[in-house]
């Protein structure tokens, strides 16, 4: 019976989204404010002069409008959940990333020194495992395997170290994202580090960490997210803010950063309403996928007018999507898509963390400890 009334409420909630999208395409009304000058904004000012810094300015984005093909709404894809076990099935794993290392899948827990010894450990499962288990062949619950780090002195190059965020691989090399909260602002991080073939050790370079100043005075919110685009000494990185919307960042950017982490310009990043957690690294047509999540009570978030469904959030149920952009030679942009909307519980959201292609079938998704530790694969519409 549960099953049968989440159903109905899925179905309710989309005839619903459906009607009001077509009472808002008859009345076609602009996707951005007529008074776009007059939008509060917060942004941030903290000036960490004693860390290296990216600058978090931009010239503003042409076209930020999403094209119409993302008016539609799609219908709510399910969710397959892959059993885990050991350590990283624990609600303390707080798992907020995941990324491909060849033929194996890194689970990241915000805090590694909870796991394994010395410096901590992150998680490995193998891709023919994930594969076999989506594809009916093997039963779970799936065990991963610990991935030793080298990371000494971690808390004390970061003060009010709170935890890692993201990660990344371009062959050997890894690049993660940190939080902090050194003071009542918050303070974001990027570096890299690299990894042994066989998987044995994964060393963190702390002496490449470069500070990134958040784009709000938001509590708890930095730059999540880590994009990787092309590879090698080309390469370039991108990482992106978890708040994005009109009425909380008026010029939200993606930073920008060589292979060897130098700065470079910012690119104009579309403003997008809720969280962005984390992302796919972009293909070879600069295309990447991003988790996009709300949890109603967030109202620090102060949501507006969702422009991907030209609704307002106050008549929404919690978000919980998958949304495509795409880089060009001066922006990010929408990548044209329609979002992935996932099916949603019937009464609690799932605070997704980590998100990775499983291909061309689809996605895994990674929650961190709400409502528990969730490993999911979602299939592309």
């Amino acid at each position: 019976m549960r099953h049968a009334a989440g159903v109905i409420y899925q179905l309710g909630v989309a005839a619903l989204f459906s009607l009001l999208l077509c009472a808002c395409a008859l009345s076609a009304p602009p996707l951005l404010p007529a008074a776009a000058a007059a939008i509060p904004t917060l942004l941030a000012t903290p000036s960490p002069t004693a860390y290296p810094t990216a600058t978090p300015t931009a010239p503003p984005i042409p076209g930020a409008a999403p094209p119409t093909a993302t008016a539609a709404l799609s219908v709510p894809q399910p969710i397959l959940e892959i059993p885990l076990a050991g350590p990283a099935a624990s609600t303390r794993a707080e798992l907020s990333g995941m990324a491909w290392y060849g033929e194996y899948l890194v689970l990241l827990p915000q805090y590694p020194s909870r796991f394994g010894s010395g410096d901590g450990a992150f998680f490995v499962l193998d891709r023919a495992e994930i594969e076999a288990f989506v594809e009916g062949s093997l039963a779970g619950p799936l065990t991963p395997r610990l991935l030793p780090i080298d990371a000494p002195g971690l808390r004390a190059r970061f003060p009010g170290y709170e935890g890692f965020e993201s990660l990344v691989f371009d062959g050997k090399r890894v690049y993660l994202t940190v939080e902090t909260r050194p003071t009542d602002a918050m303070l974001g991080w990027i570096l890299a580090g690299r990894v042994e073939p066989d998987l044995s050790v994964l060393h963190i370079d702390l002496a490449s960490a470069l500070a990134i100043t958040p784009q709000t005075k938001i509590g708890n919110l930095t730059d999540e997210a880590i994009v990787l685009a092309g590879s090698g000494d080309d390469a370039t990185l991108l990482t992106i803010y978890e708040a994005n919307g009109r009425l909380v960042n008026a010029q939200p950017v993606a930073h920008r950063f060589s292979a060897d982490l130098t700065p470079l310009e910012p690119l104009p990043f579309p403003p997008v309403e809720y969280r962005i957690t984390d992302a796919t690294p972009a293909d070879e047509n600069g295309r990447f996928w991003a988790i996009n999540y709300f949890y109603p009570g967030d109202v620090k978030l102060r949501p507006g007018r969702d422009s991907l469904l030209r609704l307002l959030v106050s008549n929404l149920p919690q978000v919980e999507r998958l949304v495509e952009f795409q880089i060009s030679d001066n922006a990010v942009r929408f990548a044209g898509t329609p979002p992935v909307y996932l099916e949603l519980l019937e009464a609690d959201a799932r605070n997704w963390e980590g998100i990775a292609r499983l291909g061309e079938r689809g996605f895994l998704l990674v929650t961190d400890n709400h409502p528990r530790t969730i490993l999911a694969y979602v299939a592309k519409p």
